[in-house]
Parts: structure tokens; C-alpha cells; sequence
């Protein structure tokens, strides 16, 4: 059944015009155009019946767009050398997400890359010669999941790591971003994501990290940053992502949790936006829409019943909206207007393909009796899979991408790969309590 497109769908603001609602309506003007397009024009009295069939992935566009990236980028990016490990991850997850081959060369070059921006203390800088930060270690161990084979992994002093990780974490249970920094939610799911990749999970590295991203849960559902700041997107998804991990959904209610979410999907546009009363990006993507996979597993909703958004609505905005069209650049974007980025072109990309994907955990699968094991966080990351009749591809069939994890926002192979070398090194504890 064709979806429908009618101005009703559009933002109501009682009355009572600001700032924000001007700016929410003229995206909604920008975004209402391109759907047009694609609107039978005869069926406009009745409501409008969008016509999906040719929305199209710029394929090739796009990894024009990343590979002329990676060759080198012009002098006014100088003001992100502290994101090095990040451009890394967002070219390659990218290219790995469309299929495209990351030859012997690229791996050697990231390899090159990273390896001098590990800190003989532990972590990986941002840039040469700066402070081991939580992101950037983040990024470049996802980066070296990417590449794949012995001498990337081998590039990780796992000790090392663990070492530094102990001396980002407080009492509280919370994790610094590096030396003095800032506190907040993306430091514990920095810090789970790199320490279950590496096989460095200790007791004294999880404890009271749960319990602090439900401290950080607001009166909204969603998850702050830090207690008592307002609910958002990336920050919810960075929480219930450790949670997952962790296997500790229980310290956040999730009945508020879903609501928020739920309401975090814009009726007129089809993507995400962040925070109540703020305009749709096409980050969130992935940032709100990869929430929904883990949520659905912890609230132990079966395949059949579908993630609770408009998984087509969503690939429409990305398709639609979040590629232009008329600019043979390629690359990705926030909205309509915007210049596309790498930063967005992999997030749409990661919420492309959950959209596309039904990724979950069947909750009829046999429950882990010892959940105190190291290796309970390896069963558990792989017990994800993809569930083929819940496929659902707008537009072109050539539009389907690789299935990513939720969790980790990289494919399922090289995730694997990963987790099968560094289980088999000895674990810095044989248990989580």
C-alpha cells in the first residue's frame, strides 16, 4: 500500500509562532517538495500516494565521494586533526556498509594512521600529540575491527588500555572523556564498546556503570548526558547500547523509554530528530532509529512485531532528503540545504541499513545461566542476527545494504572476526563480579 503524503501531517504551532517553528516549517516546506516529486498528482485530492519505487542510493556517487576523502583532504579541515581515528572509521564503515572493497592498500594506510596515535599510557589521541581521549580510542578501535587481520589487532596494547580506561572511570560508575574532561553517558559506551571488542571487561571497569546511565534517565524517558540534564537522542542510544553490553536494562524504565523514542520520529518528514522540539537530522539515523533494535530485545518483542517506527518512512527521508540528487559530489546530509559530510554520510548509511534490516535477538533463545563470565559478553554480542522475512527495502532493490550490529554500528563479519582474536588471548578476568 502506497504511503500517503498530506500537508496535515505538518508541525502545528497552536497559534503561537517562535523562532522554532519557523524554522521546523520551512524544512517542512524544503522536505514537502521533494516528496511531491513523487506524489501522483491525481491522487493529490484524496491525500497524495507517494510512489517509492524510484528512490535510488547514489552508490556510486558516494564512494566517489569517500575515496577522493581519504586521498587527502583540503587545508580547512585542519580545525578537526583532533578527528583522525573518526575519519577513519566514518570512510571505512561507509565503504563497508555499501559493499565496496577496502583493499590491501587503504587497510595498510589506516594501519599507518593509527598506529602512532596510540599513547605509550594507554588510548588513542585524537591527533598526534595530544591527550588519549574515550571517542577517539572509540573510533579507532572500531576502525581496526574494520581493517581486520593480525596487524591491525595487533596494533592495541590491551593492557595498556585497560590501564588507561581505570584512570577515566569515577566512583560514580561514570567515565571521563580523557584527563580532566567532560563526564557524560558516551564515556561509558565508549568505554564498553572498546573494553568488549578487546576482551579487557574487569569487574572494577563495569561496576556502577549501569547504575549511572539510569541515574541520567529524565521525567521525558530518554536518556541526558549526565543527572538532570535534558533527554537525548545520541546519548539514549549511547546508554541502552552499554546497557546491552552490560546486560542491565533493568536500572531505566522502559515503558517511558519507548514512549520518547517513539515520539522521537517526525510525521511529516519520516527521519528522527534528537530532543524534543528540534528539527529532523539525518544522523539520528542512526542515533535514535539503532535504539530501536535494543530496545525491541529488551523489551523482548518478537521479530513479527516490528520495531516501534516507520521503517519506510525513515529509509524515504534518507533516500529522498538526505541525498541530493542534482550534486555529483555524492556524500551524505543533516536535511535539505545542507552540504554532505562523512560524519553524516555513515550515519545515514548505519540507519539505512537497520532500517532496511530487522536485526534483534529472538527472546525465545535459550537465556546465558552464568552471566557473571567474560565470555557471556561475546555469546551475547553474537546472538544478534538478521531475520530475512522482516527484510524491507524502499525504492530500488539495488538500494539494500550490508546488515550492521546495532550496538557497534559496523557489519556483522569483521565484528565477528574481531570478537574470535581477542577471545582467544587470555582475558584480564575470568569474571564480571
Amino acid at each position: 500500500m502506497p504511503h500517503l503524503f498530506s500537508y496535515d501531517f505538518r508541525y502545528d504551532d497552536n497559534g503561537y509562532e517562535t523562532e522554532t517553528s519557523r524554522k521546523q516549517l520551512d524544512v517542512e516546506d524544503s522536505v514537502g517538495n521533494i516528496y511531491l516529486d513523487s506524489v501522483e498528482p491525481s491522487s493529490l485530492k484524496y491525500g497524495g500516494d507517494i510512489d517509492d519505487s524510484k528512490h535510488r542510493l547514489f552508490r556510486d556517487k558516494h564512494e566517489q565521494f569517500l575515496r577522493s576523502m581519504i586521498g587527502g583532504l583540503p587545508s580547512g579541515f585542519k580545525v578537526l586533526d583532533a578527528s583522525q581515528p573518526w575519519f577513519s572509521l566514518w570512510c571505512l564503515n561507509s565503504l563497508s556498509i555499501m559493499g565496496c572493497d577496502i583493499d590491501d592498500e587503504l587497510q595498510s594506510r589506516t594501519i599507518d594512521t593509527l598506529k602512532p596515535l596510540q599513547d605509550p599510557e594507554g588510548g588513542f589521541c585524537g591527533g598526534n600529540r595530544q591527550l588519549p581521549h574515550l571517542a577517539g580510542s572509540y573510533a579507532a578501535v572500531l576502525a581496526i575491527t574494520l581493517v581486520g587481520g593480525e596487524e591491525a589487532y595487533r596494533i592495541v596494547d590491551r593492557e595498556a588500555m585497560h590501564r588507561w580506561l581505570m584512570t577515566m572511570k569515577n566512583a560514580d560508575g561514570s567515565f571521563s572523556m580523557h584527563k580532566d574532561g567532560e563526564v557524560d553517558v558516551r564515556g561509558v559506551y565508549c568505554a564498553m564498546v572498546i573494553a568488549s571488542l578487546l576482551n579487557i571487561m574487569t569487574p572494577d571497569l563495569v561496576r556502577g556503570a549501569a547504575e549511572f546511565i539510569g541515574r541520567c534517565q529524565t521525567c521525558e524517558g530518554g536518556i541526558g548526558p549526565f543527572p538532570g540534564v535534558e533527554a537525548h537522542g545520541g546519548y539514549t542510544l549511547c546508554g541502552l547500547a552499554a546497557l546491552e553490553i552490560l546486560d542491565r536494562f533493568d536500572t531505566v524504565n522502559l515503558t517511558r523509554l519507548a514512549r520518547w523514542m517513539s515520539a522521537r520520529q517526525l510525521g511529516f518528514e519520516g527521519g528522527f530528530n534528537g530532543r524534543t522540539n528540534k528539527l529532523v537530522d539525518g544522523c539520528y539515523s542512526y542515533w535514535v532509529g539503532g535504539a530501536f533494535p535494543i530496545l525491541q530485545k529488551a523489551l523482548e518483542r518478537a521479530a513479527r512485531d516490528d520495531y516501534l517506527y516507520d521503517r519506510a518512512a525513515l529509509q524515504r527521508y534518507i533516500l529522498a532528503c538526505c541525498q541530493d540528487a542534482t550534486n555529483d559530489m555524492g556524500g551524505l546530509r543533516d536535511k535539505p540545504g545542507k552540504s554532505p559530510d562523512l560524519y553524516h554520510t555513515m550515519y545515514c548509511l548505519v540507519g539505512l541499513s537497520l532500517s532496511q534490516h530487522y536485526v534483534g535477538v529472538d527472546p525465545n533463545a535459550k537465556k546465558l545461566e552464568d552471566k557473571t563470565s567474560v565470555y557471556t559478553v561475546p555469546v551475547r554480542m553474537m546472538q544478534w542476527d538478521v531475520s530475512p522475512p522482516q527484510k524491507l527495502v524502499l525504492g530500488q532493490q539495488s538500494n539494500a545494504v550490508v546488515p550492521v550490529h546495532p550496538v557497534y554500528s559496523i557489519p556483522f563479519r569483521p565484528l565477528a572476526a574481531c570478537v574470535k582474536y581477542f577471545y582467544s588471548l587470555p582475558p584480564l578476568s575470568g569474571s564480571l563480579v
